[in-house]
């Protein structure tokens, strides 16, 4: 095995000129950060027991009754991790001709810090058949030990061409609305999916992943623009800015994240933030080394360890919109 000699701190390559390089456009936040309580992993998950709500009560109709009690279903759910590792190599060549004066090595750590949180996004939406995110398998766990996965449900998807009043089975598909947002709010308040207040109008219990399309649907649509207040906090949205928008934390993903298919039907989520949990292993570790093999170069690897598990199944749901 070769020797690493570990380089001094990443902070001798910052640039000495903050225009030295133009860094490409680029999404440099997890827009998704924060949205759901964050627990650590110590080994290869988590889990978290869960307890259905009860339904044995009755009415007592005699006198020494039997009490023929009910049972209590409970089951577990598990988040885990996955490492994921960032590597990026620098010639000695090319330091010992540019210097620190030039070096790509300082913008180039924090474009890989960038990268990592596009990743952090795209672990939280997950993938259709893979585990983990919120649209992803989640990991179930019955009360005898039972494994398994089980896929996002259909059930909890608003309808593409839901308009209020009208007719899901011959309407057109149609983009973001106030009629989807309302008939999700109204969806969670059937399932009891409410907040730690007990109602469903607590700014910050839920939560809306979608795309920059989706806020411009918003801003044309009557219902919304008719209403100041409500157009200036989703113009706040389509700036980048963190508001709450009719009680859910409205949040924009990048179009490379969220998914779409080859319809134009873009995939938004949304829900209630204690639906999911994001777990922790390992959170950002940066090592800068120079590899005696490769002629001293330099080696920059960012290292991470995270995921995200859906917990409730009734808390997280599709909103599909058509995307022009």
């Amino acid at each position: 095995m070769a020797n690493v000699i570990n380089l001094p701190s990443p902070e001798l390559y910052r640039p000495e000129f903050d225009d030295m390089y133009e860094i490409e456009y680029q999404q440099t936040i997890a827009n998704a950060d924060g949205l759901f309580e964050k627990v650590v992993v110590s080994g290869e998950y988590k889990e978290f027991p869960l307890l259905a709500k009860t339904s044995s009560a009755r009415k007592i109709t005699k006198r020494f009754e039997e009490t023929a009690p009910g049972t209590v279903d409970a089951g577990k759910r598990r988040v885990s991790t996955d490492p994921y590792v960032d590597p990026l190599i620098f010639d000695r060549v090319d330091e010992k001709k540019f210097g620190t004066l030039e070096s790509q090595i300082g913008p180039s750590i924090q474009n890989q810090r960038y990268e990592a949180a596009r990743n952090m996004d795209e672990v939280i939406i997950g993938t259709a058949g893979e585990r983990g995110g919120l649209i992803g398998l989640a990991t179930e766990v019955s009360s005898a030990g039972v494994v398994s996965y089980p896929a996002f449900d259909s059930t909890y998807t608003i309808p593409t061409n839901f308009a209020y009043g009208g007719d899901t089975g011959t309407d057109p598909n149609v983009g973001m609305s106030y009629d989807k947002i309302t008939h999700l709010m109204t969806k969670l308040a059937k399932f009891q999916v409410r907040s730690q207040g007990n109602t469903t109008n607590n700014p910050s219990a839920f939560f809306g992943l979608l795309g920059a399309s989706q806020i411009e649907d918003m801003l044309q649509d009557s219902k919304y623009n008719n209403r100041d207040n409500v157009t200036a906090l989703i113009e706040q949205v389509a700036r980048g800015e963190i508001v709450d928008v009719n009680g859910i934390t409205l949040r924009v993903i990048d179009d490379s994240i969220l998914p779409i298919d080859g319809g134009g039907i873009r995939t938004c989520i949304f829900g209630a933030k204690r639906g999911a949990r994001f777990g922790w292993n390992d959170q950002l570790n940066h090592e800068l080394d120079r590899l005696p093999t490769k002629t001293h170069a330099i080696q920059s690897t960012l290292y991470w360890d995270w995921g995200l598990g859906r917990i409730w199944d009734q808390a997280i749901w599709k909103v599909p919109c058509l995307e022009a």
